[in-house]
């Protein structure tokens, strides 16, 4: 008489169970999920697969698209206006993480060494403030207060100084977009570093000036090392958007400055929106990704990067 044994069900077969349990008991969570999910899929993730697609494409505007290969990146990668607007975004948007951070830094250890709490909560204020609107505002703001006849020309010409062609030359098309670029987004990282001078303990200071160390050496030696995670942090962050700067270039660019300051967006932007040019638009953008992703790793790398660092 033969008996039977029962076979023991499969690994796989276990933990498919076990993972059904446990989504039906968590079931609230991945509900409340499934929305971020769909809004992330629906408007980054098919976008992103749509362009990808759409770089080996030819997209004329009427009719269907047709393969094109390589062609795409090849007209984009041998375009002098590509290369001279890849040099113009790594340029400018490094200059100006790094012109951030310094200001930033400089801002933060003033700030904090204001006494009077009236006094220190107007100056935050006043340098966060300009974060807060966009570069319509700020960017339009600008253009009148640098123009010929703008505040900061009258004033050179009531001194009897020469009236500065900020906008009808091309060498002053960086130093614009770097100053008013400094003058919007650093108020950003003084409030992050702020953060961290604030969490030191006062009895490190008090001990610091027993000691006989001055208030350079309390600066150099307690504060900056408080703050350089965060600095980590904000390289880290910064070095993403380093290619991403639209907004402000096109608000502000102007035909005389427009080939010194033109970045990779803008670039994009003229191949997909004003020359309909779908496909080597995509490609130019699927470039940008890929190199936005390199410097990422590389920056991160670089600073050794922390992850418990605060943000």
């Amino acid at each position: 008489m033969s008996t039977i044994q029962a076979q023991p069900a499969p690994r796989k077969q276990q933990h498919r169970a076990w993972l059904r349990r446990k989504m039906w008991q968590y079931k609230s969570i991945y509900l409340m999920i499934v929305p971020v999910f769909l809004y992330f899929a629906v408007f980054t993730f098919y976008p992103l697969g749509l362009g990808l697609v759409q770089s080996f494409q030819r997209v004329p505007l009427i009719g269907k698209a047709t393969y094109n290969g390589i062609a795409n990146y090849q007209q984009v990668l041998s375009d002098p206006i590509f290369i001279k607007s890849m040099t113009n975004s790594m340029l400018v948007g490094t200059v100006s993480l790094f012109i951030n951070l310094a200001v930033a830094l400089v801002l933060t250890i003033s700030v904090n060494e204001v006494r009077n709490r009236f006094s220190k909560s107007l100056i935050q204020t006043a340098t966060f403030l300009p974060y807060l609107f966009s570069w319509t505002v700020v960017g339009g703001m600008w253009l009148q207060i640098l123009a010929h006849n703008g505040m900061v020309n009258n004033f050179l010409a009531m001194m009897g100084a020469q009236r500065l062609p900020f906008f009808t030359s091309p060498v002053w098309g960086r130093p614009v977009i770097l100053f008013t670029n400094a003058w919007k987004q650093a108020g950003y990282f003084v409030v992050l570093m702020l953060a961290s001078v604030v969490s030191i303990e006062p009895t490190i200071f008090e001990a610091a000036r027993i000691d006989g160390a001055s208030r350079f050496k309390q600066i150099r030696y307690i504060i900056i090392p408080q703050v350089w995670p965060t600095i980590k942090t904000l390289l880290v962050l910064g070095a993403t958007g380093v290619l991403r700067n639209f907004d402000q270039v096109l608000i502000m660019n102007r035909p005389a400055t427009k080939d010194s300051i033109r970045t990779l967006l803008l670039y994009i932007y003229e191949e997909g929106i004003t020359k309909r040019r779908i496909g080597t638009a995509t490609a130019a953008a699927s470039v940008v990704m890929v190199i936005t992703l390199v410097i990422t790793v590389l920056v991160r790398r670089m600073a050794r990067y922390d992850q418990d660092a605060s943000y």
